[in-house]
């Protein structure tokens, strides 16, 4: 079949492409990132310190130095530190613009990582006299073997950093110049064998991700390990935390939920569990815990940790991407001439999949593995396979399509048990099942259940739900006395839940933080900075930090706006219904969080999978036209390349009191230095 969406090659085809590439990566690799191996050359080291000692006061000064020359660079050499993992270092000098001594900006060495003890300085002209200060944490002890000035940093080459600017400039150029000649097909061997094996490199960068952080492993908070602790309390045949002692303070008080005056008051509670007729619960959802750490516990004897509980939760997220972002393409642009081709090109639905399982708010999800994050994992993963399910029934047949519907439906009932709000993406059955599309239009008439001749699909359909509300309904009434409470108001958190109320004032303020709050950048590694999203607002509201709303931070979602903008011919019928019903929903759900809980960077993550399966449907119906193949593609891969830039630096982010600036040194420091001149 002649592909309908065709560029023209560059003479020498890929291989041409490749040296290209090659060629703008070795130029950045020998003189950008070698920069300051350049400028030293044919400068002679001049020790100013040797054979360093550093007791147990933690601090040592490099008496003043007169100089008179020009110095461009600091090298501390051979430093070993016992009960320390880096040294702070800071400057101070005259020179010849400045007759009064001033400081430079404080640094970090770490020992053991190449490059890292060489410090560029730019004073103005001349050197005239330095001090160099150096001081460890409380009870460290070092040695550094010399300090010195103008040392000639060696010549540094990194695979990684070859590999990652090679694979940018390939992509781009390949966008470009080269041609999407081919197309996703549904039984092409290669192509199947390609999706395995990116399913097997996203879930090793994921666990990449969610061993990265040494803090979140060790997990030293009593309150992280509340799944664990409802895993033992189940083997008991309770869903009471009987191992949580409540304060006699906390019992005679009014109002238990108001935790600030529990905190003056100190009286001792359960932060962030759930508190109810003078019993703790678990206030997060019970489906991570019958799916993973109550079955654990049972046959391991042993705890799973919330780190690879959320591995798990990730790999069931990568599989349902896969899935659903599949099965939209052949729904909304397979080929007219060959139902088993789409007008899609495999590396555009290749490129879909990895932008939405490294979208920055799953980089955020797996990065930081805590109990916080884990029902909204869940909740993501079990709603990308539910809609990669339910749109498969287009394509099976028989009991495989009965199947695929129960499965599916099944996924999207337990998201009940994780994130209740996210619920409302089940909505997207409705133009599956209830309203499909036929020849262009939505017809009832041709429903694919709720009729005489369709009563066994109805049931695959409906049962699921049922089983999964009595199920949770059932958890809830053990727990409030209510089938329908799921415990938000009963959770011992940072402000009173009963009392929060509704707020047009705040949901307006926190819907624009969601959505469209720009990203703060910086000149220095990370380079971004959590947005400022103080404001006048005259109450009390949750905010935690945030690194930008998703429209501003994420641009492939802006194709949202395209129709606005554009007349989009293939965006009708069912595909502009499900694109209006799941950002609506999206938008409902950020808004129910924003007045119910406040601004997180963490709720974010509700919305997801509502704005980003819309856009993608966008995307669909845009690649699939020829008039505007070519520039949507382009648009479309440019937009992923900086997608992915901003989730490595939410990665890098060094906000909250767990990032890896702060306890993951060493892995921090390594990947600084990726990008130091």
């Amino acid at each position: 079949m002649k592909p309908k969406c065709k560029l023209p090659f560059i003479k020498g085809g890929i291989s041409g492409i490749v040296i290209i590439a090659a060629a703008i990566t070795l130029v950045a690799e020998l003189l950008l990132f070698n920069m300051s191996t350049f400028k030293m050359l044919g400068t002679s080291a001049v020790p100013v310190a040797e054979n360093i000692s550093i007791d147990g006061n933690g601090e040592y000064t490099v008496g003043l130095v007169d100089v008179n020359d020009y110095v461009r660079n600091i090298y501390i050499e051979d430093m070993h530190l016992v009960n320390a993992e880096y040294a702070k270092v800071y400057v101070t000098l005259t020179d010849e613009g400045d007759e009064y001594e001033y400081a430079l900006p404080e640094c970090r060495v770490v020992p053991g990582i190449k490059g890292s003890g060489y410090i560029n300085i730019y004073p103005y002209g001349k050197v005239k006299n330095i001090q160099i200060h150096i001081t460890l944490s409380e009870g460290a002890e070092g040695n550094i073997g010399r300090i010195c000035l103008n040392a000639v940093k060696p010549f540094s080459v990194k695979p990684i950093r070859i590999i990652v600017t090679w694979l940018v400039f390939f992509v781009l150029i390949y966008t470009f110049k080269s041609g999407f000649n081919i197309m996703l097909k549904r039984k092409d061997r290669k192509q199947i064998t390609g999706i395995a094996m990116l399913f097997v490199l996203l879930v090793l960068l994921g666990r990449q991700m969610s061993v990265s952080n040494d803090l979140i492993v060790s997990c030293p908070w009593p309150h992280h390990k509340q799944y664990m602790q409802l895993a033992e309390a189940l083997s008991d045949h309770t869903v009471i935390l009987k191992d949580m002692e409540v304060s006699e303070g906390l019992l005679a008080k009014e109002n238990p939920y108001d935790t600030s005056a529990l905190l003056k008051e100190n009286i001792p509670y359960g932060m962030d569990y759930a508190y109810y007729k003078g019993n703790y619960y678990v206030y997060f959802g019970i489906v991570p815990e019958l799916l993973l750490y109550y079955p654990f516990y049972k046959l391991m004897g042993r705890h799973l940790s919330n780190y690879n509980a959320d591995l798990i939760l990730y790999m069931i997220f990568i599989a349902g991407v896969l899935l659903s972002v599949r099965e939209l393409i052949f729904r909304f642009a397979s080929s007219e001439d060959d139902p088993e081709t789409s007008r899609i090109p495999y590396f555009m639905y290749m490129l879909m999949c990895i932008s939405v399982c490294l979208f920055s708010g799953v980089v955020y999800l797996i990065s930081r593995p805590d109990i916080y994050n884990i029902p909204i994992m869940a909740a993501n993963a079990l709603t990308f396979a539910g809609i990669g399910l339910w749109c498969r029934t287009d394509y099976v047949k028989g009991m495989k399509r009965k199947l695929c519907m129960a499965v599916g439906s099944l996924c999207m009932a337990m998201v009940a048990g994780c994130r209740p709000q996210m619920l409302l993406y089940s909505l997207f059955a409705v133009f599956i099942f209830i309203i499909p599309n036929v020849k262009g239009k939505l017809s009832v008439k041709e429903r694919k259940i709720f009729t005489k001749e369709t009563l066994s699909d109805t049931l695959a359909f409906i049962l699921p739900y049922v089983i999964i509300a009595i199920l949770v309904c059932t958890y809830n009434y053990l727990r409030f006395d209510n089938i329908l409470d799921f415990g938000a108001t009963y959770s011992l958190t940072s402000n009173d839940m009963n009392h929060r109320g509704f707020n047009a004032d705040r949901l307006l303020r926190g819907m624009y933080c969601f959505l469209f709050q720009p990203p703060v950048f910086t000149t220095d590694f990370p380079y971004m900075q959590s947005a400022i999203i103080e404001s006048a607002y005259m109450g009390k509201n949750l905010t935690e930090y945030t690194y930008g709303g998703v429209f501003a931070t994420n641009l492939t979602l802006l194709v949202l706006f395209a129709p606005l903008i554009i007349k989009v011919k293939g965006l009708n019928g069912n595909a502009k219904t499900s694109v209006l019903t799941l950002a609506a929903s999206a938008v409902i759900i950020a808004g129910f969080d924003v007045n119910g809980a406040g601004i997180l960077i963490r709720y974010t993550c509700d919305m997801m999978p509502g704005l980003i399966i819309a856009a993608i449907i966008v995307w669909i119906v845009l690649l699939g036209e020829d008039s505007v193949c070519n520039t949507a593609g382009r648009i479309y891969v440019v937009f992923v390349l900086m997608g992915l830039a901003y989730s490595f630096l939410v990665f890098m982010g060094t906000e909250g009191s767990v990032n890896l600036r702060d306890n993951s040194v060493v892995l921090y420091e390594n990947i600084r230095h990726y990008f130091m001149w």
